[in-house]
């Protein structure tokens, strides 16, 4: 008679092929989602990007424009931003607590302060090329189909060459600063960080805009200061005024508007913010001129014509005021 347990042991029922894949399934790692394997994708490609211009850990980034010493790169690097941002909201709305979010926001911290950085220097180092005189002249040549060669027949051929390789030199230079402002920007803006570059924006374009206004003469004046100045000095005054109109309009205004529609293209929100902030006090100081003169100063037959004059050099230009102040916040410029 078999021994009691012997039989029990060799004769036990092996585990089921099922049982053992169930073993299996319950204890294998669980597969990443699909906005994890984006993110694992992008931070592999993005990390290497942003990292190598971070001021903090490389001297090239610390001495180097990304956009002055490889314009290539630079796009790479913007690519890497915006999927990054991508990335991230894939996966916060798949699985906020991930802890590879905390590293691409790491990263786009970082980014964010080098295109902060990047958007300055273009500014900064093309106060010339950006001056509103070159982007307006270079739209209005950008729109016109050419000059004839007849224009030139009695231009030596040398100079006009020239003449042309030179505008052609500042323009070039004045379109690729638009490009990449505007590149940069549209970036920002998309990865939740207008603020920053809004801010750069508005100062360095105010004080070209301001510096402008004051070259052509034109000064805020009280009633009190238009009320006792002399005839003679205001008589002058008011012809410095009629000069910087035509000028302030055409150039220093049209062209302040032409580069914030482009660098911002993207909002129509922040445009108008832009360019009301950085062009609204000029524009009252210059346009308020003939009201304070006209109620301030004493009126007589040929100071009445003077005024008239005043106030034909606006209405001349109307059209054109109308059109670059169209935002509704700069309404009061044309009241």
């Amino acid at each position: 008679m078999p021994r009691k347990g012997v039989t029990s042991f060799c004769f036990s029922p092996k585990p089921s092929s099922s049982t053992h894949s169930l073993s299996r399934f319950a204890f294998s790692p669980s597969q990443p989602s699909f906005p994890e394997t984006v993110m694992d994708r992008t931070l592999a490609t993005a990390d290497p990007t942003i990292m190598k211009w971070d001021p903090q850990t490389t001297t090239v980034a610390r001495l180097t424009s990304l956009f002055h010493h490889n314009r290539r790169e630079a796009r790479d690097f913007i690519q890497a931003v915006n999927s990054l941002q991508k990335a991230m909201h894939l996966l916060l709305a798949d699985n906020s607590t991930s802890c590879k979010l905390a590293r691409a926001k790491s990263l786009m911290q970082i980014a964010t302060k080098r295109l902060e950085k990047e958007f300055y220097q273009i500014l900064s180092m093309n106060r010339a090329h950006l001056d509103p005189e070159s982007v307006s002249t270079r739209s209005l040549r950008t729109s016109s189909t050419g000059s004839s060669t007849s224009d030139y027949e009695e231009e030596d051929d040398d100079c006009v060459r020239v003449a042309n390789e030179m505008i052609s030199e500042v323009e070039d230079a004045s379109t690729l600063a638009m490009e990449d402002l505007r590149l940069i920007a549209e970036c920002m803006v998309s990865s939740g960080y207008a603020k920053e570059c809004v801010k750069v924006y508005k100062i360095i374009r105010k004080s070209i805009v301001d510096e402008g206004i004051y070259r052509l003469g034109v000064e805020k004046y009280t009633s009190s200061q238009i009320h006792k100045m002399d005839w003679q000095v205001l008589e002058s005054r008011i012809q410095s005024w009629r000069n910087a109109v035509r000028t302030a309009v055409k150039t220093l205004f049209n062209g302040e508007r032409i580069l914030c529609d482009h660098v911002f293209a993207s909002s129509d929100s922040i445009r108008e913010s832009c360019f009301t902030e950085i062009t609204k006090e000029g524009a009252m100081i210059l346009f308020g001129f003939p009201e304070t003169v006209a109620k301030n100063s004493k009126r007589s037959p040929d100071k009445v014509f003077r005024l008239l004059e005043m106030y034909t050099g606006i209405s001349d230009h109307w059209l054109e005021i109308d059109s670059i102040f169209s935002f509704q916040s700069t309404i009061t410029v044309k009241s």
